[in-house]
């Protein structure tokens, strides 16, 4: 994890500003879904050297796209989704990318913007 972020509250913000309306396919699932790409997400920044072994900025820039497309396939892995769950998938990982970067400006954690 980062330094300073805390999963339990940044799922809780995320969730919070996801529209249920938005992922009726979804909507019985988003939260665990959320929480899934938190950690896909965590995962793709230490792989990817965003983040130390520490949890602190490391040396390499965030890529959206990249990351995005992580955060995808593994919950698609995970939880043996169809492709046309996938696309449905990514559609909530869109909007979750957009919820994390909030909560991070939030709480002063965008070190690498």
């Amino acid at each position: 994890m980062m330094n300073g972020y805390d999963k339990a509250e940044a799922l809780a913000f995320i969730v919070k500003r996801i529209q249920p309306k938005d992922h009726p396919d979804l909507k019985d699932m988003i939260e665990s879904l959320i929480s899934q790409a938190i950690d896909a997400d965590m995962d793709y920044m230490h792989k990817e050297g965003v983040l130390d072994a520490e949890g602190n900025a490391g040396d390499e820039y965030y890529e959206d796209d990249d990351a995005f497309e992580h955060i995808v396939e593994t919950i698609v892995a995970n939880n043996k989704l169809t492709p046309e769950q996938a696309v449905k998938v990514a559609a909530l990982v869109d909007d979750y990318m957009d919820y994390q970067q909030a909560y991070l400006e939030s709480k002063g954690l965008c070190d690498w913007e």
